[in-house]
Formats: structure tokens, sequence, C-alpha cells
């Protein structure tokens, strides 16, 4: 056996060893922020104190950042974000723990994506409470009320919001421009406009209330879309609105007391399977067959309770109830 040579490999691999722990020593540590800055380099960045701001506060000037409140707030007079990329991407942000409020946007990522925002009270904005730009965002028990503007606006595709109260915006609760979404666990109130418009395919709401908007409750403008175990009331336009293209269902749904129709498929190839719709201003549900229903209860509506258009053949019904 060749000693000097274990003995060598033995002294490389502590020396990796040691290498990897302080590299990720360096990547855990946290920089105290105690004023409005650019956050130019990647890191994890924590609050230290209350921050107030003419214009924007914290601007993030690279990729991989991670911003901790740490329960702390974020205060501007009106102008500015308090949170930005600064128009650049700057992917990969975290945002956490705290509130921020009276920017013309809270947070703007409007250039960027892959964010994480979590815990986060973005709220009294004059335009959006949050913007977000690129695909690929994980929202949680965020916060968006009483913005000029939208509460939430994602730009592009495919990201999960959970936990979300967006009310009494100024023009609408959620607004994601393309496809392929998820929005589970929400409360979407009292805003002025549509309270959830999701763009083409694939989206998704999920154990979430949408009520007393003033447009439609919620809007999936494309295919594949779904309403499941959801409640839609007190809007002013449709409770469920899926205007457009075929393949959409709404499953363990309630929709009531809409100013509309309950449930509108604008396209065939619908489904609707143990759905309660009642007491709309206008139709309870509006379908284009072919389309199925099941366990459907439309009743009390001020229009028909159930309006089936054969556009290339019939629908299939069971456990309907819709006199």
């Amino acid at each position: 056996m060749n000693i000097e040579f274990s003995a060598r490999r033995i002294v490389a691999a502590l020396f990796t060893m040691l290498l990897i722990v302080g590299l990720c020593g360096r990547a855990g540590a946290q920089t105290g922020v105690s004023s409005c800055q650019t956050l130019s380099a990647p890191g994890n960045y924590f609050l230290t104190s209350n921050l107030s701001a003419s214009g924007d506060c914290l601007v993030i000037g690279a990729s991989n950042v991670a911003i901790d409140l740490k329960g702390k707030t974020i205060k501007g007079n009106g102008s500015g974000s308090g949170i930005t990329d600064g128009g650049s991407a700057r992917n990969f942000a975290i945002i956490a723990n705290g509130k921020i409020s009276g920017f013309s946007n809270g947070v703007n990522l409007e250039a960027s994506g892959q964010a994480i925002i979590s815990n986060l009270n973005s709220s009294n904005n004059a335009a959006d409470g949050v913007i977000i730009g690129d695909c690929c965002n994980t929202l949680s028990a965020v916060t968006t009320n009483n913005n000029g503007d939208v509460g939430i606006a994602l730009l592009d595709d495919d990201s999960s919001l959970s936990k979300i109260q967006a009310n009494g915006n100024g023009n609408g609760g959620i607004a994601i421009n393309d496809c392929c979404n998820t929005l589970v666990g929400s409360t979407v109130n009292n805003n002025t406009g549509i309270g959830v418009q999701m763009n083409h395919c694939c989206s998704f709401v999920v154990a979430s209330k949408i009520q007393n908007n003033t447009g439609d409750g919620v809007e999936l403008l494309s295919e594949d879309n779904g309403v499941i175990g959801s409640t839609t009331s007190k809007n002013g336009g449709d409770g469920v609105d899926l205007p457009t293209t075929e393949d959409n269902m709404v499953v363990a749904s309630k929709s009531t007391g809409n100013a509309g129709v309950g449930i509108n498929f604008g396209a065939k190839f619908g489904i609707i399977s143990g759905v309660m719709v009642s007491k709309n201003h206008s139709d309870g549900v509006d379908m284009d067959c072919r389309g199925s229903t099941a366990s459907l209860k439309s009743q009390k509506n001020s229009g028909t309770n159930l309006v089936q258009t054969v556009i290339d053949g019939p629908c299939a019904n069971v456990n309907l109830n819709a006199p």
C-alpha cells in the first residue's frame, strides 16, 4: 500500500470538505439593510429597521437575491416601487415577511421571473400590489388589498399562487396573461373589475372564494381550464365565465347571486360535476353541446336554470336538478 499517496488523498479530501463548508457558510451569510439602496450582489439580505422612500426603495441589482423584511415595513410617497428589479432581468429573487405600502407599485419585477414571494403584504399602492414579468413564480400567503390597479399582475406563464388575499383593488384582483397557473385556497373579493382573470390554457382555481367583484368572478379565456371546489357569488358579471374555447370544467363548486350567468361555457366539451348554481340574475348555466353534467343543481335563477345549445351533438346529463 502506498501510504504517502493515501495520505495525500486524505488531505485533498479534507481540503475539499473545508472549501465546501466555507462556501456554504458564505452563501448562508446575511447582510443587514438599514436604508433604501441597490442590492448589487447575490446573497441574503434582511431589514434591520422600517424603511421609507421617495421613489424606489430597494433595487435588486443581481439575480439570486433574497430579501427578508423581518416583519418590517417599507413605505413610499406614492411614486416608485418598494422593491424593484429596476427594469433589468433579476431572476430567482425571494421577498418575504413584511409589508410594503404607499408606492406606485409595491413589488415591481416586470423584467424578471422565477421569483418566490411569501408572507408579504403589499397593499395601498397607487398601481399594482405585485407585478412580475417572466414565468415560473411562487406566491404564498401574499396580501394585496386596496391597490389602485391590479392586486397581482403576472405577465407570463407557469406560476403557483396559494393563500392569496386580493381584495378591494381598483382594476381587478388577480390578472395572469399566460397559461398554466394555479390559484389555491385564496380570497378575491370586492375588486373593481374581474376578480380572477387568467388568459390562455391549462389554469385552475381551486378551493377559493371570489365574491362581490364588479365584473366576472372568474374569467378563464382559453381551453383546458378548471374551477374546482370554489365559490363565486354576488359578482357584477358572470360567476364563472369560460367564454371562448373548448374543454373546460367546473367541479364541486358553487355559483350564487351573480348579476350575470352563474356558469357560462362559450364552447363545447364543457364538464360540470357536483355543482350548485342558484339565484343568479340571468341564466344558471349556459353551455354548448357536446358536453356533460353530473349532479348539477341549478335552481331559482332569474333566467333559465340550464341552457344547453346543440352544436355538434347532445350533452350527456345524469343526476340533473335544473327545472
